[in-house]
């Protein structure tokens, strides 16, 4: 079905997101669906996208290394039901290579007039973006982009949808909608909300603020958003049936980065026991 979730594409920027997007596709066996890599080609060599990957990862990979943080990956997958170790196996620099039908965009800018043409020119229309510059150039080629944002929409727009989520509601969420030049506001394919129950997490004291905040977006954050992208390729979620009278809600809040000063209260009070 030329409209399936199944047949996305999937705009490839070296991030968490990407990572746990380009597992599960691999664990579907979705290795000919169309990957398209923020990079130029002209530098495309497997050593320089690991040396990339691991200059993205760097702190990643440290963290990976602290028998606390394990289990509390442990701990995240069962949360949301996924196979053991895919917060560790989606670390595997290998996996990008799997796929057998990668893109080479022509700039790390999604908006570049180059990329314009790229889109406009390539053989697909739907995509699914893992990036966190926001679209707007793009929209020119008429393609469709879709994004998970964790939280509910639209009750929980904006920055650190999963904290804010937790904070202000006690509860966590996810949205797959199609985007569009307003941020949060696209029409909704898929959503779902749940109370938060708070997570073991064994000396989370002994973190930094700074590094439980990239440790969180490391393994919490893309963990929530690939269990709703399982179930919309488990459902086999038709990219035009979007929820109806969507936008008739009261429920709609717009929420900023979380304050640094507020972080670790945040994750003692509320997320980590």
């Amino acid at each position: 079905m030329k409209n399936s979730i199944r047949n996305i594409s999937l705009i490839f920027s070296e991030n968490p997101i990407a990572r746990a997007y380009l597992y599960l596709f691999f664990k579907e066996n979705l290795i000919s669906n169309k990957i398209i890599y923020l990079n130029p080609k002209f530098i495309f060599n497997n050593f320089f996208l690991k040396s990339i990957f691991n200059s993205n990862f760097k702190n990643t990979k440290r963290y990976l290394r602290s028998k606390n943080v394990l289990l509390f990956i442990k701990n995240v997958e069962k949360y949301f039901n996924l196979s053991e170790n895919f917060l560790i196996e989606m670390y595997n620099f290998e996996i990008i290579l799997k796929f057998k039908n990668i893109h080479f965009a022509k700039s790390y800018d999604i908006n570049n007039n180059n990329n314009i043409q790229f889109f406009d020119e390539i053989d697909q229309q739907n995509f699914l973006n893992t990036g966190n510059k926001i679209l707007k150039n793009i929209f020119d080629t008429n393609k469709n982009f879709y994004h998970i944002h964790p939280g509910y929409l639209y009750k929980v727009r904006g920055a650190d949808g999963t904290l804010n989520s937790i904070k202000h509601f006690n509860e966590i969420g996810a949205s797959c909608f199609l985007m569009e030049k307003k941020i949060d506001t696209g029409k909704i394919l898929k959503r779902f909300r749940i109370n938060f129950d708070k997570i073991f997490f064994p000396n989370y004291e002994k973190f930094s603020s700074h590094d439980l905040y990239k440790i969180w977006y490391s393994f919490f954050d893309p963990a929530l958003r690939v269990f709703l992208l399982k179930k919309m390729l488990d459902e086999n979620t038709n990219l035009t049936s979007f929820e109806k009278n969507n936008l008739e809600t009261k429920e709609d809040r717009y929420f900023s980065f979380i304050e640094k000063e507020e972080i670790k209260d945040l994750f003692s009070n509320k997320i980590f026991i």
